[in-house]
């Protein structure tokens, strides 16, 4: 079942004006407006009880009550830690055997979902804004996600020029802050137990004029709300860690899709770093390169 998030993203293009302020109040407040009362709520988005209430169940939900009890079981699963999933592992009792099966199923679970989740519409923004050599893009990930940050950069870096990964210490993070402007393109990896640095570094993005395209969760990062473009994955598995191998397997589907896209000029860039590599490892050029 669609979470919340994912709902008002799917509904957006057929909300009424007032519908989709609220839906922007909900998203950017996420989840604290929607854990308020109905009269909370209504002020924060400057509106009306009964505008929320309709809004509500144009979402699918019989009453506010209903739509806050799913709002709360999604807070629940998004603070999950390893160590309350080992918790929870530990009362259902299940054997390794049963796991590693189990583990291999979600996973393909996960995988099939995220390319329903993949829509064609998104796949296609995406890779315009990729293709355009003069927008600079950047990358940033948090504590697990930056591994996904990183897998990205490189394949990037390989295709086009001015591709940058954020990382290092959250403290050195300005040096590339400074640089973004309304040209460039933020690529933000963020996963449940969601990171304020992550979200903060965002939020100067945006500031900035830069366009953000979140990569995230089913819940969806605070970043989603603020991002031009959303990708989204499930990463619940049966194990201390949540898997990230959906939303990889969504990147590199894009990748495939830039490829396509930049054609000879892709292939033109690779072959000039393949020439320098060669030529960096005293090889001739015409031997062929090694698998990685």
């Amino acid at each position: 079942m669609a979470n919340i998030t994912e709902r008002i993203r799917r509904e957006m293009g057929q909300f009424t004006r007032t519908e989709r302020r609220i839906a922007h109040v909900l998203l950017s407040s996420y989840p604290a407006a929607g854990l308020e009362t109905v009269a909370q709520f209504a002020g924060r988005a400057e509106t009306s009880g009964p505008s929320i209430l309709r809004f509500i169940g144009k979402i699918g939900f019989g009453s506010y009550a209903e739509f806050q009890h799913q709002l709360r079981a999604e807070v629940t699963a998004v603070m999950q830690s390893p160590l309350t999933r080992s918790r929870a592992d530990e009362a259902e009792g299940d054997s390794a055997e049963v796991r590693i099966s189990e583990f291999g199923s979600r996973t393909i679970e996960n995988m099939t979902r995220a390319l329903e989740l993949l829509d064609e519409a998104t796949v296609e923004a995406v890779t315009g804004l990729l293709a355009e050599d003069r927008r600079p893009v950047y990358l940033i990930g948090g504590r697990f996600s930056r591994a996904n940050a990183l897998w990205t950069y490189q394949f990037l870096r390989e295709m086009r020029p001015r591709v940058h990964l954020v990382d290092g210490q959250p403290s050195t993070w300005v040096d590339h802050l400074v640089d973004l402007d309304r040209r460039s393109v933020l690529i933000v990896f963020d996963y449940r137990r969601y990171q304020a640095d992550v979200k903060s570094f965002t939020e100067q993005a945006v500031a900035r004029k830069a366009t953000v395209i979140a990569v995230t969760d089913e819940w969806m990062s605070p970043a989603a709300a603020l991002a031009d473009h959303v990708i989204t994955a499930p990463v619940a598995v049966p194990s201390l860690f949540d898997s990230t191998i959906a939303g990889l397997m969504q990147m590199e589907a894009i990748i495939a899709r830039l490829g396509e896209r930049l054609g000879a000029k892709g292939h033109k860039r690779i072959a000039e770093i393949e020439r320098a590599r060669f030529a960096h490892e005293g090889r001739p050029c015409s031997t062929p390169p090694e698998s990685a």
